[in-house]
């Protein structure tokens, strides 16, 4: 083998940066290709998944049991509804229209039991680390990412927020990523999840809740930054066309107005001319739930609109064009690829490219491909940004080149860390600085559970161990090399954690200890266990390596 290199090339730095972790294979792609050309296919993927990943997708089962409704008693009552089921059944919820999949919670207890709106949320969950792990179009699973971050929502509140979330994956972020901001924020705006979550689907007309409002300038535009508190808004600065250069608690109260009447359908009220809404759980403008009160925003008449949902819709108009909605998001932006302390000139040159382009349907790409191709940073810069729990798990798996499959354990994994999709509980989303992710809890059960994960757990697949040529199994140090080489693609900054590396080979977990043991046995099925713990093993192993600091940092 040649030897390692003594730091990681400008590719794997810049692919590590923008992919949910990078392979040898991207890594020697795009030295072939060349990094332009691989940026300019990431920024045009297809509608949907790539095929290849499509068809893993579809291949995919998890068992689901559950006793048919004559077997369960309700208030000591038969009930009638639904037969046994115990099957091996496909993701077929990933792909179930948004109407129909809310019908699931609408007759769960009647046609069919609750399993089936949990079922709903773990193939959510399925689809999320299958996708990061093993799309070609890595880009877009990263800012899809992001965006679920920046307009955050939590599975936890309720069942119907459970269920939204593979609708808000899949319909209102996922297809926008590389889209228009406001039409982002309208569609956010317009969601069942967003609406529910922050309360908005149940705001009144005679006192408007201001939870959503308050979120949208403070999280989803302006910044807070932008937070201008008790000041009279007539005193606020005011642009050259008259739109203020921040916002008040003032203005709070006019968004809450403004926005009030988007709700869901959930057979409430609509007014004489409406008479009851259906119950369907899909966006809705209510008149009833309209407040008529609406008047200056950030220094800009609302009064005068008088059509449905007319105010609203202008108020996002103002608060995705501003600049400090292009400042307090592109710079979210660059950190979430250069860590807390971005370039500033990348900032700059990426906030321009946000405000030429407000009207363009695809600005965000225009904007990402400001970030990366027009300039070097993304691969000069050292190495600056600490992978959260779940970027670090799924990157280890993808050094390893492993199979991630369907599981019901992807619900769970990592919940203590708070890292896993849609379970950070508050609307601000993950933090994106590196201390937070650096405390010893966070660190602690992301290693235990990358580890379990990868040997005993039987969720990640493929024999790493017969990928190995003979010369790499001859010792520990070939063995060692060869892996973290795979893992990182350059050499350890220490003797040290080398070291250790190579005494870990000569315990019971290490993979060469197993191999060592299978070539010393005559006995074929002794043999052949001892093959199968090695093939274990070098995944632990894998994994070991993944818990540097040099795999920490991208």
């Amino acid at each position: 083998m040649d030897p390692l290199p003594l730091e990681p090339s400008w590719e794997r730095k810049a692919l590590n940066r923008t992919t949910f972790g990078c392979r040898e294979v991207d890594e020697q792609y795009v030295k072939q290709v060349g990094w332009e050309t691989w940026v300019q296919d990431q920024l045009n993927p297809p509608e949907g998944d790539d095929p290849e990943l499509a068809t893993f997708l579809a291949q995919q089962v998890l068992h689901i049991e559950y006793n048919s409704s004559e077997d369960e008693e309700e208030n000591n009552e038969r009930i009638e509804g639904w037969e046994a089921v115990d099957e091996l059944r496909p993701l077929n919820y990933l792909n179930m229209p948004e109407k129909e999949l809310y019908e699931v919670l609408i007759h769960a207890g009647d046609t069919h039991p609750w399993d089936e709106v949990w079922r709903v949320y773990v193939e959510t969950m399925n689809s999320v680390y299958i996708r990061a792990s093993h799309s070609s179009y890595q880009l877009r699973e990263v800012m899809t990412d992001f965006w679920l971050n920046h307009f955050s929502v939590w599975y936890d509140g309720d069942d119907i927020m459970r269920l939204s979330t593979l609708i808000y994956d899949r319909d209102i972020i996922r297809p926008r990523v590389f889209g228009n901001f406001r039409d982002m924020l309208g569609a956010t705006a317009t969601s069942t999840a967003m609406m529910w979550y922050l309360d908005n689907a149940g705001s009144p007309a005679t006192l408007p809740n201001e939870n959503y409002a308050r979120e949208l300038m403070e999280l989803h535009t302006l910044g807070e930054d932008a937070y201008l508190g008790t000041v009279n808004p007539e005193d606020v600065e005011k642009d050259e066309n008259g739109i203020a250069v921040g916002f008040t608690d003032e203005d709070v109260i006019q968004v809450s107005r403004a926005v009030s009447g988007w709700t869901v359908e959930i057979a409430q009220w609509g007014g004489g001319n409406v008479g009851q809404l259906p119950y369907t759980w899909l966006f809705a403008y209510n008149p009833f739930q309209h407040n008529n009160n609406a008047t200056n925003f950030m220094g800009q008449n609302l009064s005068n609109l008088t059509d449905e949902m007319e105010q609203g819709e202008r108020v996002l108009d103002i608060l995705a064009a501003h600049p400090a909605t292009a400042e307090f998001v592109v710079t979210k932006m660059v950190r979430r690829f250069f860590g807390e302390n971005p370039p500033q000139e990348v900032i700059d040159r990426a906030v321009e490219t946000w405000m030429d382009n407000l009207d363009a349907d695809d600005q965000i790409r225009r904007v990402v491909e400001t970030i990366l191709l027009d300039g070097t940073e993304i691969g000069d810069m050292a190495p600056s940004r600490i992978r959260r729990p779940f970027e670090k798990m799924v990157a280890s798996w993808r050094a390893m080149g492993a199979t991630v499959g369907a599981s019901w354990a992807w619900p769970w994994v990592l919940g203590q860390t708070n890292d896993a999709a849609f379970s950070w509980p508050g609307p601000d989303g993950r933090p994106d600085e590196n201390n937070y992710w650096l405390a010893g809890t966070q660190v602690m059960q992301a290693w235990n559970t990358m580890y379990m994960l990868s040997t005993w757990w039987g969720v990640i697949g493929d024999n790493l161990f017969d990928e190995m040529e003979n010369e790499e199994k001859d010792s520990a140090i070939t063995m060692t090399d060869f892996w973290v080489g795979r893992m990182l693609g350059h050499q350890l900054a220490t003797a040290e954690s080398y070291n250790a590396l190579i005494d870990y080979q000569f315990t019971w977990a290490g993979p060469l200890t197993h191999w060592t043991w299978a070539k010393q046995t005559e006995d074929q099925e002794e043999q052949e266990q001892h093959i199968q713990n090695a093939q274990i093993t070098t995944r632990g192993f894998a994994s070991i390596i993944a818990t540097s600091d040099e795999f920490a940092w991208v």
